[in-house]
This record gives C-alpha cells, structure tokens and sequence, in this order.
C-alpha cells in the first residue's frame, strides 16, 4: 500500500498516519508500505521522531518499508529539513542531497539505547544544549537527569530498550527562545506496566498516575521515587515548560501553573505504538550556573 505524509505534520496530525498504517488489531494494515512525501510542506521536530519511531516499529512488525520523494525538492524547506536531520539516510541509506549535513540548531534523529544513553547526554547532548544557549554544562544538568528518567522508562517499557531522539534549537519561535525534544519508543507503553499492578486504570488514567512522585512499576534504586515525575517538576515547574505524552491510547499534557503544573489526561482513539514524550523548555528560564572556583594552597 501506499500512504502519503500529511502536507503539514505534527503530533497533532499524526492520528491520520497512524490510522492509515495500524489495524484495529494494532497491528500494521499492509506488508508493504510505501511512503509518499510528495505533499509534505511542514514538519516539526516531534514529526521526524514520530515517523522515525513509525519506521523502527513496521520493520520490527515485518513490514518492508520505502520512500517516495519529488525529484527536485530545492523549494521543499521541509524535506531539505528531513534530509539535514539525517532522515533519509538512516532510512533509505542515502542522502537526497549529497551535501545535506546536521544544522547547529538540530540534534539530527538518533537511535539511542539504555546502555549508550549515559554518555550520549553526558557528552552529546549537555554540550550541544549549553553550547545553543551560551550556558555552562552545569546550568544544564537537571534538563540532561529529566532525559535520564526517560531512558530509564524506556528500559522498564520497551522490550528494544532504543529510543528516536530529536531535538531543536528555536532563538525565536513566536517571540520566544525554545528548545524542543521528541523521544519515542515502540514498546509495549506505559499505561501497559501500570495497568499490571492497577488493572481497573484505562491508558489516560495510567499515564496520569505514571507521573505522580513516588510511584513506580519498578523496584530498581535509579527509578523508586524519581521517573516521569522529575519531568513534570523540573521542565514544566522549575522551566516553566510544558510536557506531552502519547502512550498507546493514553495522551497526557503537563504545562506550568500559578502554583502548580497543571496535568490533563485523556484516552484518545488512535493507537501510539509505544510511548512518545516531547518536551518544550523555556531556554532563558534556564540560569547560567557558574562552577565553583577551587583554591589551592600549599
């Protein structure tokens, strides 16, 4: 079968892909898939990881997946956008333009494990955020645990343990200096783990509960009181940003309140295979911490 991208994609028109690519089943509607980007005009940065993630689960589902694009796309901003984020190189093992190459503003799509997760936010992704925002590491180290919480969800979620990462650098999106983060699984999802301990919860209800400090479906020391509840208190609290995640037919949003986050859940119709979280942080919320100076006498 063959599917065309949206003209304009984002988490809020995903629903029309996911519904043309998952049965009722929950399972892929075709063997073959052809995706069409003819009319693609404009992509977020949540798109790419959702279309990544899209990819990783049909081909682990069996699905044998390819791509059809214009043969010139030079006045296809959004394209040119997809191929400098290293898209179709990963999907279809080559660049549509040979010179297409990561922006400064981008971390391009990444698959990310558990076990490479550590260093790839200890080295990659603290130095390129406090790089964008003229920072010191430190004044990003409690962005870079929220991320950790993240992978640590993926291990206790996903049976892959990999997530699609993507994140973009904004200096002025409608007035304001943001940066935004997608990072998607396709795991068995959140509400799935929690509804093992409380069955009687639907997918909306879980992913509510998943964020309440203190709860948790595992047992291990890194994740007991911490998990998607560091999230809500440091990048929507203290940053006064806002959180989203979709996680099979749950959909949770998170954003800053007078005195506290304010949380809504619902249970959407369309399925997310896995869980799909994005973040928008408030960069100039984000203080320039100085390290401590030593002294050293003898």
């Amino acid at each position: 079968m063959e599917i065309y991208i949206p003209s304009r994609f984002n988490r809020a028109t995903m629903y029309e892909l996911l519904n043309m690519l998952i049965d009722e089943n929950l399972e892929p509607r075709d063997t073959t898939i052809i995706f069409n980007f003819r009319n693609l005009q404009f992509i977020e940065p949540v798109g790419i990881t959702i279309l990544g993630n899209l990819f990783q689960w049909l081909m682990k589902n069996g699905v044998e997946c390819s791509i059809r694009t214009p043969s010139d796309i030079q006045n296809n901003y959004s394209l040119k956008y997809l191929d400098d984020s290293l898209f179709f190189e990963r999907y279809i093992g080559r660049k549509l333009r040979s010179f297409a190459n990561p922006r400064n503003t981008t971390i391009p799509l990444k698959l990310v494990s558990y076990t490479e997760s550590y260093a790839f936010l200890e080295l990659t992704f603290a130095n390129w955020l406090s790089n964008r925002l003229n920072v010191t590491v430190e004044s990003v180290g409690d962005i870079k645990a929220s991320l950790g919480e993240i992978f640590n969800n993926i291990r206790d979620h996903a049976q892959e343990n990999t997530g699609c990462f993507f994140a973009q650098h904004y200096p002025n999106k409608d007035g304001e200096n943001t940066v935004q983060i997608a990072i998607s699984d396709f795991g068995v999802g959140i509400p799935y783990n929690i509804q093992q301990h409380r069955p009687s919860l639907n997918d909306g209800e879980a992913l509510a509960l998943a964020v309440v400090h203190g709860f948790s479906t595992q047992t291990t020391p890194q994740n007991r009181g911490a998990g998607l509840a560091y999230l809500l208190a440091h990048v929507v609290n203290n940053n006064q940003g806002s959180m989203y995640i979709h996680s099979n037919h749950g959909i949770l949003s998170c954003r800053a309140g007078n005195t506290a986050p304010n949380v809504e859940y619902e249970v959407s119709t369309s399925y997310y295979p896995g869980t799909l979280i994005e973040l928008n942080l408030k960069a100039d919320n984000i203080e320039n911490i100085l390290p401590e100076r030593e002294d050293f006498g003898w």
